[in-house]
């Protein structure tokens, strides 16, 4: 197992001899420099918000707002990128737009000495439309820059890198704010996070796209529009619908608990942001070692079956959380946690690449994140005004069940071509 590691490593620093291998190399350097913003914001940025007084609701906006977002700027931002027919343009601005509101986020205790909480979910709510803009364009970027054949290895690749990048965010973060006074720690670690993501953006402008052709640009111009076309877009294909229903169950188990977990750590078995830290460190490092796994399994057995497997292991997660009742409990969770979501983070990616039609694949990429994120808005607003009246130990449960039916409904789906 290390020698794979060591040999993907290997691969990912060889001499480039052709445009592809160049666009690997940069994809690879995005990557782990965005992994350093990844770790920080996906560890801390919740903690931050709690620090700074905010309540239950103002976490659960922090989840549901960017879903909120992100349904309304996902198919214009998808009209965007295929009308320009220049989706690496469009990341790059969209991206750079996006990054700029971490900044903003650690600029906020000095311009706001009151409502800092409301401040940093209305910051988070902005960064989020170029941001849901920029996951469109760079799907659809990344599908013109790496081939089908190798798209699969450059994902396992990507995802080994920005493992280990937040893996060492996420553990020297949690470390640098134990011994540096508050707020102040906090806005180095944002800023820290901002500059990071500049050198991300850099290697996006080495990316070099073959030549689009004739035909991509005018099927941009005949685009289809309004609330008919996107459930049109929908069930344009029996393999695209059907995934994008089941996935729709799936993320609205996933979002559910997903608030939660901060409040369960800080509020309730008073983690420190250390212990923050660490736990988003080993399950950063976990999936690292267990990313070739998935993507060998997903080689032999595809990845309908790696999907299957890897969100009935993610239904254990909000059930183990609820369990703990300490927080060395949660070294086990999080090991769980960092097993299953490195294969879900790749598998889920690459059967939206299969499923979805290669006409107007932006627009329907955006379709299936608008359905998605649909679940990710309503999901958390609803989990955290239960947990007052049913405690945060049921609606933990109620996620992880909610996880389970969708992991079934993926299993029980037929692996069938796109049409």
């Amino acid at each position: 197992m290390d020698w794979k590691i060591k040999s993907r490593l290997r691969d990912a620093v060889k001499p480039r001899t052709n445009l592809e291998s160049q666009n690997e190399w940069n994809l690879y350097g995005d990557i782990a420099w965005f992994g350093i913003l990844a770790g920080i914001v996906n560890s801390f940025l919740s903690v931050f918000a709690i620090r700074v007084g905010a309540s239950d609701t103002h976490i659960g906006l922090l989840s549901a707002l960017p879903a909120l977002i992100a349904i309304f700027a996902s198919i214009p931002g998808s009209r965007i990128v295929e009308r320009q027919n220049e989706p690496l343009t469009v990341t790059l601005i969209t991206g750079g737009l996006n990054r700029l509101g971490y900044l903003g986020i650690a600029l906020i205790p000095f311009f706001f000495l009151n409502n800092q909480a409301d401040a940093m979910v209305v910051m988070v709510a902005l960064l989020t439309i170029p941001g849901a803009i920029a996951n469109v364009a760079f799907t659809t970027m990344f599908g013109q820059a790496v081939t089908a054949a190798n798209r699969a290895r450059v994902v396992s690749i990507r995802n080994v890198w920005i493992g280990i990048t937040s893996t060492l965010a996420a553990f020297l973060g949690g470390k640098f704010l134990d011994y540096i006074l508050f707020p102040i720690n906090y806005q180095i670690l944002f800023a820290i996070a901002f500059a990071s993501s500049l050198m991300s953006l850099y290697y996006l402008t080495r990316i070099k796209l073959p030549d689009a052709s004739t035909a991509t640009r005018s099927r941009a111009n005949d685009m289809p529009n309004g609330v008919r076309a996107f459930i049109d877009m929908l069930q344009s294909s029996r393999a695209y619908s059907q995934f994008a229903i089941i996935a729709f169950i799936f993320y609205w188990g996933m979002a559910f608990p997903v608030p939660l977990y901060s409040i369960y750590w800080v509020r309730v078995l008073n983690a420190s942001d250390g212990w923050v830290g660490l736990l988003n460190m080993i399950g950063s490092a976990t999936t690292i070692v267990f990313y070739p796994i998935w993507g060998r399994l997903t080689e032999r057995r595809g990845t309908h079956y790696a999907l299957a497997v890897t969100t009935l292991g993610l239904a254990l997660y909000p059930i183990a959380t609820a369990l703990s009742s300490s927080v060395e409990w949660l070294i086990p969770v999080a090991l769980l946690g960092g097993i299953f979501s490195s294969g879900f983070g790749l598998t889920i990616f690459n059967r939206l690449l299969e499923v979805s039609p290669e006409q107007h694949r932006a627009s329907h990429i955006a379709a299936f994140n608008t359905l998605v994120n649909i679940a990710a808005f309503i999901a958390p607003l609803i989990s955290t005004s239960l947990t007052n009246v049913f405690g945060i130990h049921a609606i933990l449960i109620v996620g992880a069940v909610m996880r389970l039916l969708g992991s079934l409904l993926f299993w029980r789906q037929k692996t069938i071509a796109s049409t």
